[in-house]
């Protein structure tokens, strides 16, 4: 059981830097003095600011540079080396002016993207940063307290006092996963931070083996569940990538689905009301498997 929930961890730790976003454009922020810009000749660079903008290009350089603006966007572009110049840019809605100090040569430039941001604008990205960290946070801690509840021996279960357990919708077989090789029944669901995690058994109903995994495959025996789960789900984590075929002691595992609604909304199919009932323990569920 200990190596199951370690296993996990390594996956969920895999998941939180997945969700990372790689970004690679540099950011600069407004502070009244002119903007270094180098471009590389040939290559374009593309600057953004927080308002859509108009530009004045100097005669010195007109023929040696093109630019674009579109939707708060500058796109440069040298077509030959030049010296420093000074370009003036206004915002059309604040009209906020910054001055650019461009130069061209064939060195590269440190990155395709420049972010121009003003203090207003830093503190905005700071709190849509720490809001989405936060939401990633928490699908994290609900499939982990998930795991450790299903898994976990008793004396390593953790409370968590914001993490609570809600009814469980459906008690049978539900159409989770196309193709009808695997059946799913959901065994347990907990909430905390707005957010509703469900633990879904997986069981093979095939006589084969089955790898499963969240890309697609040239393999057979692999089921992409990245297209074949039904629903609107923020995060879907499996605590074994491979099921034994059916009848094996390894036939069954254990899916669990992150959502911002509950688990019968965000499948978002219809389902016989006389299979909707509550109270279900998912270590109960699970001992039956």
């Amino acid at each position: 059981m200990k190596s199951c929930i370690q296993r996990l961890f390594v996956i969920l730790l895999t998941l939180a830097s997945a969700t990372v976003l790689a970004d690679a454009s540099e950011r600069v922020l407004w502070d009244k003095r002119p903007i270094n810009v180098h471009l590389q000749v040939g290559s374009e660079r593309i600057i953004h600011f927080p308002d859509n903008v108009r530009y004045w290009l100097p005669d010195t350089v007109k023929r040696h540079v093109s630019v674009l603006s579109a939707n708060g966007v500058l796109y440069i572009r040298a077509m030959e080396p030049f010296p420093t110049t000074r370009l003036r840019i206004q915002g059309l809605n604040d009209h906020q002016v910054y001055l650019l100090d461009i130069t061209a040569s064939e060195v590269a430039a440190v990155s395709d993207e420049l972010i121009v941001m003003t203090k207003k604008n830093t503190r905005n990205r700071s709190k849509e940063a720490t809001a989405y960290r936060t939401t990633e946070d928490w699908r994290i801690r609900l499939t982990r307290y998930a795991a450790q509840q299903l898994y976990a021996p008793e004396r390593l279960v953790d409370g968590d006092s914001a993490i609570k357990r809600i009814p469980v919708e459906s008690k049978t077989s539900v159409p989770l996963i196309r193709g009808g090789l695997i059946e799913t029944v959901p065994i347990a669901s907990w909430q905390g931070h707005g957010l509703t995690v469900t633990a879904v058994r997986v069981r093979n109903l095939s006589r084969q083996s089955l790898q499963l995994q969240f890309d697609r495959s040239d393999s057979h025996q692999a089921l992409d569940l990245s297209y074949l789960v039904r629903g609107d789900w923020l995060t879907a984590t499996l605590q074994h990538d491979r099921l034994g075929a059916m009848g094996d002691e390894t036939d069954t595992t254990t899916l669990y689905l992150v959502s911002n609604r509950s688990f019968v909304e965000s499948l978002s199919l219809p389902i016989d009301s006389r299979v909707l009932q509550s109270g279900q323990t998912g270590k109960e569920e699970m001992q039956d498997g």
